[in-house]
C-alpha cells in the first residue's frame, strides 16, 4: 500500500489517502498513474472549498468523481506537456495488466469505451442523458454517470480551449456549486461563470451552451418520477 498524508494547517488535521497495489493480476499499482494521484487529491478540493461540498450520491455525487476526474487529466497533461489535443483523455491509462481487455477506468472523450472484458465486464459509462443510469448501486451511479459531465467538459475543452475551461471549471467549483448541486445546476453554473468572464455574447458561452446540449443537458431534463411517490 502506498499512503499519502496531507496536513491542512489551520484546521491541525491530517488527511490521509491510501493507494492500492493491485492484484497483479487485473490492476497494478495505483500510484503509477499520475492522473488517479491527482484525482483523489481533487475529492479533498471538493470537500473544502466548494461551498457546503458536493453529497456524494447521485447526480451531486457524480459530479464530485466527474470533476476529479477533470482535474486528474488536467494534471496529466500538464506533467507530459501534452496539448488537449494530444492528450487522450483516459483516466488511469496503464493501471489494467496485459491480461485485462481495456485501455483504462474510464474515457473522458468517448465514454462507455475505456474497457470490455470477460471479468470486468464492460465500462457502463454514458456520454449523454440518454443513457443515465437510475441506480441505487455505486451510491446513485456516481462513477457510472460521471461520464456525462466528463464527455461535457471534454467538448467544451474542443471548442473554446483548455485555458478558458479551466477558468471556467475552478470558478464553477469553488463559487457557484453546492452539496445538492445536479448536472443541470451544472450548466447554469458554467454558462454563469462564462458570461462574467467573457461576455453575454462570446463565442465561448455560445460553445458551453452547445457542449451541454450535445450531452442531453439544455435546461429542461428532468429525473424521471418513481412509481408510488
Amino acid at each position: 500500500m502506498a499512503r499519502i498524508g496531507i496536513d491542512l494547517g489551520t484546521t491541525n488535521t491530517v488527511v490521509a489517502m491510501v493507494y492500492d497495489d493491485g492484484d497483479g493480476e487485473l490492476f497494478v499499482g495505483f500510484t503509477d498513474s499520475i492522473d488517479v494521484i491527482a484525482h483523489e487529491l481533487t475529492h479533498g478540493v471538493t470537500q473544502f472549498a466548494t461551498p457546503g461540498g458536493l453529497d456524494y450520491e447521485d447526480q451531486s455525487g457524480a459530479l464530485n468523481e466527474s470533476i476529479s476526474d477533470v482535474f486528474g487529466s488536467l494534471v496529466l497533461q500538464y506533467s507530459h506537456k501534452q496539448t488537449a489535443a494530444q492528450a487522450t483523455w483516459l483516466i488511469g491509462q496503464g493501471l489494467f495488466t496485459a491480461r485485462v481487455k481495456g485501455v483504462a477506468l474510464r474515457s473522458m472523450k468517448a465514454p462507455g469505451t475505456a474497457y470490455d472484458d470477460p471479468v470486468l465486464g464492460k465500462d457502463p459509462q454514458p456520454a449523454t442523458m440518454a443513457g443515465y443510469v437510475e441506480t441505487e448501486d455505486d451510491d446513485g451511479g456516481v462513477h457510472t454517470n460521471s461520464g456525462i459531465p466528463n464527455h461535457a467538459y471534454y467538448l467544451i475543452v474542443q471548442n473554446i480551449g483548455r485555458k478558458d475551461a479551466e477558468q471556467v471549471m475552478y470558478r464553477v467549483l469553488t463559487e457557484e456549486l453546492g452539496p445538492d448541486s445536479g448536472f443541470e445546476d451544472f450548466r447554469t453554473a458554467s454558462l454563469k461563470v462564462a458570461r462574467d468572464l467573457f461576455g453575454e455574447g462570446s463565442s465561448q458561452v455560445a460553445q458551453i451552451d452547445q457542449s451541454f446540449a450535445a450531452v442531453g443537458l439544455d435546461g429542461t431534463w428532468e429525473a424521471p418520477e418513481v412509481e408510488g411517490c
